[in-house]
């Protein structure tokens, strides 16, 4: 699978470009890196929190609960913020800016702020939210599922198709853990409480909002009109970069589905 290995010239035609990738082994670009971590699990990361709770676990393996769209483009989403949660990049008039190169612990996240760090020097410019978004939604999927099963948060169950071939799927490790995510925003928006870092809670529950997922827990509906406030108030004190990014990903969401129609 090629994970590291993506080009913006599928992004948007009118702002297309190429990433070159210097600084990536050619040997390593076509290596898959799921492979187990050794040692402790480390704590979930944004699009990892996202990842699981648009997920149904109730079969014993995964199953998307959200349409292609929410899933990608939330996810791509997730990704840019966790890098403005790390005060890595900024957004000003629309676009991503660069904060700092400094490292960041996880091998996925530094690929995607060493992408941002190329693409500033290839195209002397920041590229939108917009650009960066589809760009990362082209693969955002299966870069989180393999970085939750380097992590063992996540484990492939090999299968095969009824017809015949290879199937292989994807369940939690531990149920409870993937479950974490979905209560902890119930948590949040019903009694006003998170149980980690708030501003990563309460970005976690504004870009479930945005890419959709929201109506698609079975609680949402029975509370929908006070959850709806709540969540109004949540994204009115985001950070202004955290709020561009979760409201362009709410936008290129609606502009995918509609889109799609």
């Amino acid at each position: 699978t090629e994970i590291y290995t993506l080009s913006l010239h599928d992004a948007l035609p009118s702002e297309r470009c190429k990433i070159d990738r210097p600084d990536f082994p050619p040997r390593l670009r076509k290596r898959s890196l799921v492979t187990r971590r050794i040692g402790p699990m480390p704590p979930l990361r944004l699009a990892d929190q996202l990842f699981l709770a648009a997920h149904d676990h109730d079969t014993g393996h995964l199953q998307a609960r959200l349409h292609k769209a929410g899933m990608e483009l939330g996810l791509a989403g997730a990704l840019l913020c966790e890098l403005a949660l790390e005060r890595r990049i900024d957004v000003q008039q629309g676009r991503i800016v660069l904060v700092s190169r400094a490292p960041v612990p996880d091998i996925l996240a530094q690929t995607v702020l060493g992408d941002i760090v190329t693409e500033l020097h290839v195209a002397k410019q920041p590229h939108t939210v917009r650009v960066w978004l589809v760009y990362l939604s082209h693969s955002s999927v299966t870069q989180v599922r393999n970085r939750l099963c380097f992590t063992g948060i996540v484990q492939e169950v090999p299968g095969r198709r009824w017809w015949g071939g290879v199937a292989n799927k994807y369940r939690a490790a531990d149920i409870n853990q993937a479950l974490g995510p979905e209560a902890a925003v119930h948590s949040l928006l019903t009694h006003g409480q998170a149980s980690n870092n708030s501003m990563a809670a309460m970005v976690f529950a504004t870009l479930a909002d945005a890419c959709g997922l929201l109506p698609k827990l079975t609680w949402w509906h029975e509370q929908k009109v006070g959850l709806r406030r709540r969540l109004g108030q949540l994204r009115d004190q985001l950070p202004h970069a955290l709020r561009e990014l979760v409201d362009q990903t709410e936008a290129a969401v609606g502009d995918a589905v509609v889109g799609s129609v």
